[in-house]
């Protein structure tokens, strides 16, 4: 499988995922389940079988105050974006609607990527994004016109998920630190989160214990699902910029949408198809490798994607030579 056919089935994998893990924690908090005790047991229970394994594996996680401090701050955009806002309005608005608002996510990530850089992004980029954001539009506008005046509210809140979400794609693309692995990055960022959220839950913890027990079998799909995006979303971020990680956005929307109706009988609607073609179109342009510049007298082009960070990551080789050096991470934002 050459790059930019493993970076789509990574984008498509890694979005399927989270975009389910929605549907399981909407059912959840539809149950009466507390959302701090979802968010602990989720990203706890995940944290832990990530650790187990990488221990068992050889594996360690770096303990250098830069790793830490990367993590810690992950972890917060994390939280603040998944077990705090998100849940939040998850169990306000229906999950279909919800997960399409996340997909504003890659435009917001390119708008802070641009302002930063002060630069515009490439035309590839945009049109990319630009194509996905039509097809999610499809499916949004039929189904927020059929949010009621006591849900807009929620909905509004909703739209401070993607920008959270954009603001962890850039943090994790531009401060990812030398030498670590992308499961011992998922694996710290998980376990961080636990223990920041175990103080919400010790606020409530035998309301939270009695409202999960019964829930078990929903709450061990949402741990696997934890695990596998988890994985999927890390190495994902290792190879990817911001841009073209954040088009997981459009996945989620569309795996929400279709969760949706299969599990809560939503319609998906006559426009879900092409939708769902637009956003595939979107995401394979925008993995296309960009045009080189031509090179200078004297000064010859780096390898397209190249730069002392990313080869100090390990990211370049000569069979990968398009891709940028920059890694992001979401995720676990809903972990």
């Amino acid at each position: 499988m050459n790059a930019i056919a493993q970076r789509f089935a990574l984008t498509l994998a890694a979005g399927g995922l989270i975009g389910s893990g929605f549907v399981v924690a909407k059912l959840l908090l539809d149950a009466g389940a507390n959302p701090a005790a979802i968010a602990l047991v989720q990203v706890g229970g995940a944290g832990l079988f990530l650790g187990i394994a990488l221990k068992l594996g050889g594996g360690t996680l770096p303990f250098r105050r830069d790793t830490w401090r990367y993590l810690l701050i992950s972890a917060l955009i994390g939280i603040a974006a998944g077990p705090l806002l998100g849940q939040w309005v998850l169990a306000r608005i229906p999950a279909g609607i919800f997960t399409v608002v996340v997909t504003l996510s890659p435009l917001f990530t390119t708008l802070v990527s641009a302002t930063l850089d002060r630069r515009l992004p490439t035309a590839t980029t945009t049109f990319g994004i630009g194509l996905g954001l039509a097809g999610v539009l499809l499916v949004l506008v039929p189904r927020a016109q059929a949010v009621g005046p006591e849900q807009g509210l929620a909905l509004a809140l909703a739209l401070g998920v993607p920008v959270l979400l954009a603001v962890g794609n850039v943090y994790r693309s531009r401060r990812w630190p030398d030498r670590l692995p992308a499961p011992a990055a998922a694996t710290g960022t998980l376990l961080v989160q636990g223990l920041l959220l175990l103080p919400l839950f010790l606020a409530r913890p035998a309301a939270g214990s009695a409202e999960l027990l019964p829930l078990w079998p929903l709450l061990a799909a949402l741990v696997t699902i934890a695990i596998a995006g988890s994985l999927a979303a890390s190495t994902l971020q290792r190879v990817a910029g911001a841009a073209a990680f954040s088009q997981i956005g459009y996945v989620i929307a569309l795996t929400g949408v279709a969760a949706s109706a299969l599990v809560f009988g939503d319609a998906l609607g006559t426009l879900f198809w092409p939708a769902l073609a637009l956003v595939f179109a979107g995401i394979a342009i925008g993995n296309r490798p960009a045009a080189a510049a031509p090179a200078t007298a004297g000064h010859p082009v780096p390898a397209r994607g190249s730069s002392p960070r990313g080869d100090r990551l390990g990211l370049h080789s000569p069979s990968w030579p398009q891709l940028r050096s920059s890694s992001t991470r979401q995720s676990a934002a809903f972990r």
